[in-house]
């Protein structure tokens, strides 16, 4: 009984002293037990769903490939071998590949598109164009060669240990490169948003495709701290933090920290920022740890030397010391800067 008493007393101390460095311009912090809830911050996965993608980010494209439904017939796609027989006329038989535009070429008709038809639709055109040329033209359409694009786009993604997927990384312009697709502008996009530009770019040419996008390694969610705290910097959010928490890796506060006073400046709705200011009197010195916010992508927390009072001042003059890759993810005047 009496370790345990010693060991709860010792984790008391411990406490106190560290509310007390934390509180330096604040003086002692008055906890009242009445205000006290230890509630746990509430959980958040690693990466949230809003994540906005940056330069330098590792993402994984994963690829569903369904080369067509048996409830349907194959419409015949660019790259697909056809055999071209007539059973009267065996000498103007061919085998022709589906140009990228589309059309395959035949002997004395010219140019004719193949493209999203069936082989009987296709046979059956055929037919009808050389009515007017041969007395009997029964035109058959064999496919030779089918999916090519999906094969070769199989091919081009597919890996030994995670099927078929791709793993890219966001270059410094904001884009990254993916087969048959190219360029696709990756930053300030969610993986859920950039998943959906991919795969449209994708079924112009390879139908039945999903795309799936995920993090892998997020190295632009990331927070800034500036003014009255000993490091101020930008830090990397490699799982949920909370103001208290990111406070505490900066060194806490300087001497000169206005600590009821402190501004957190988010993301809003359409990238506009806004601001909020919080006393951490409350969060620490009453220990209601329940209204310590947590903190997400390009956050910016100020904490100022004096006290704040004017909303338009505060704004005015927070704003201008945004780091440029925190404001470039911002909106002025209701429209997005990049």
């Amino acid at each position: 009984m009496k370790r345990v008493i010693k060991g709860a007393n010792l984790f008391v101390s411990f406490i106190v002293i560290l509310l007390s460095g934390l509180l330096v311009s604040c003086g002692e912090p008055a906890i009242d037990k009445h205000h006290v809830n230890f509630m746990e911050v509430p959980a958040e996965p690693m990466i949230p769903a809003d994540y906005l993608i940056g330069q330098g980010d590792e993402l994984e494209v994963l690829y569903y490939i369904n080369p067509g439904s048996s409830s349907s017939e194959y419409l015949i796609d660019t790259e697909d071998t056809l055999r071209i027989e007539f059973y009267y006329y065996p000498g103007i038989n061919k085998t022709v590949r589906v140009r990228p535009d589309g059309f395959i070429t035949l002997s004395r008709v010219g140019d004719v598109k193949a493209l999203d038809r069936t082989p009987k639709s296709l046979a059956a055109h055929i037919t009808e164009l050389y009515k007017a040329i041969l007395k009997k033209p029964v035109a058959t359409v064999e496919i030779i060669e089918f999916n090519v694009k999906v094969e070769n786009l199989k091919a081009a993604v597919r890996t030994t240990t995670r099927g078929q997927s791709r793993q890219v990384l966001v270059r410094p312009d904001g884009k990254i490169t993916l087969p048959y697709v190219n360029d696709i502008k990756a930053k300030n996009r969610t993986c859920a948003e950039l998943g959906r530009a991919v795969e449209k770019k994708y079924r112009k040419f390879v139908k039945n495709i999903s795309i799936t996008v995920a993090m892998l390694k997020a190295h632009s969610n990331r927070a800034y701290i500036m003014g009255e705290v000993k490091r101020a910097n930008y830090y990397q959010l490699s799982g949920p933090r909370t103001l208290t928490q990111l406070l505490a890796e900066a060194g806490g506060f300087s001497s000169q920290a206005n600590t009821h006073q402190i501004v957190l400046i988010r993301r809003g709705k359409n990238g506009k920022p806004t601001a909020r200011l919080i006393d951490m009197d409350n969060i620490i010195g009453r220990g209601d740890m329940s209204s310590d916010p947590l903190i997400r992508q390009y956050d910016v927390i100020f904490v100022p030397k004096t006290k704040l009072s004017q909303a338009a001042l505060l704004m005015d003059s927070v704003l201008n010391l945004i780091p440029v890759h925190f404001s470039a993810s911002y909106s002025l005047g209701g429209e997005r800067t990049e």
